[in-house]
């Protein structure tokens, strides 16, 4: 009788069942999002390896830089959390910058996940991570699910709290500056953020008591347009959406719209994965986090220009 010999996963599989196991795919918003694995590579082909050990990249965005980088660390797969083929493609070219970037990892074997809205539903994903650098544990007497996921959901999710956006209530109210202080050290130190205030306010209201608290990392007009938060924090906003919530009395602090998740990838999702990794046949693999994604605006003060 032949010996039978127990399938071993690839590096990039096991990376892919891991992040289906932190953050199941049943929890993405399937109904415009495209989330999952969106490159993977040919079957039954070899490719040879530049890194010296099986490393994963993670990233916000997949850019020329972000390749560049990936080829260079020698990755087998990258986790690039916005899904880097959105709309139905006719063709796969040189002549789209983003499609030049998949025929690149696709010569190489590189294949690319891409969680998004998951991680966005999650218990302890990316809206539950905005959330606890908001505010301290002990301030906190409620967080909800602006929009909970009404669909049907696989058993083992069942009665768990998920869904996007979160609605915080503190027990001691915290001012707009504090506020802003924390979100500024949670997301790296920003400087500058932008902030729609209510008619008639000049400037920041630096004494008002702030004790309910709405965040959607990314673009969250939709999902928060219904809250009644004092203060809203998303990463972008639209004109109209804003210039409604300020009507209503409330502020909205917006970051511009990846400077709202990147960090989660080191603060969060690194650690996660690296404990994984550690307990399977790989304890050896690199977690990397790109040093080269970035969002693509920038402040700039016009009277210092020559």
């Amino acid at each position: 009788m032949a010996a039978t010999h127990e399938y071993k996963p690839r590096f990039d599989e096991k990376v892919v069942e891991i992040m289906k196991k932190l953050y199941p795919e049943e929890l993405a918003d399937k109904s415009w999002d495209n989330t999952g694995l969106l490159l993977d590579r040919a079957a039954l082909t070899d490719f040879s390896r530049s890194g010296p050990t099986p490393a994963v990249l993670l990233t916000n965005d997949l850019s020329t830089a972000v390749v560049d980088e990936a080829m260079q660390e020698g990755v087998d797969v990258i986790i690039c959390y916005h899904p880097v083929i959105f709309k139905p493609l006719k063709s796969l070219t040189n002549v789209d910058p983003m499609q030049t970037q998949l025929l690149r990892l696709v010569a190489k074997g590189v294949v690319v996940y891409c969680p998004h809205t998951a991680v966005d539903a999650a218990v302890g994903g990316l809206n539950d991570w905005l959330c606890d650098i908001l505010v301290d544990s002990d301030q906190e007497i409620k967080r909800t699910v602006v929009e909970p996921i009404s669909r049907p959901l696989p058993s083992a999710l069942q009665g768990q709290e998920v869904g996007y956006g979160r609605a915080l209530e503190l027990s001691q109210p915290i001012t707009i500056p504090t506020l802003l202080k924390r979100l500024s050290v949670g997301i790296g130190g920003q400087r500058y953020m932008m902030v729609a205030l209510p008619p008639g306010v000049t400037q920041l209201p630096v004494r008002q008591r702030i004790d309910k608290v709405a965040v959607c990392a990314g673009s969250g007009a939709d999902v928060l347009k219904d809250t009644d938060a004092q203060v809203i924090v998303t990463g972008e906003m639209a004109h109209h959406y804003a210039l409604r919530h300020t009507q209503r009395g409330q502020i909205v602090v917006t970051v511009f719209h990846s400077n709202s998740e990147r960090k989660f990838l080191e603060q969060r999702l690194k650690p996660q994965l690296e404990a994984e990794i550690q307990r399977s046949d790989y304890s050896g693999a690199r977690v990397i986090v790109s040093r080269w994604d970035s969002d693509p605006f920038r402040i700039i003060d016009v009277e210092n220009l020559a």
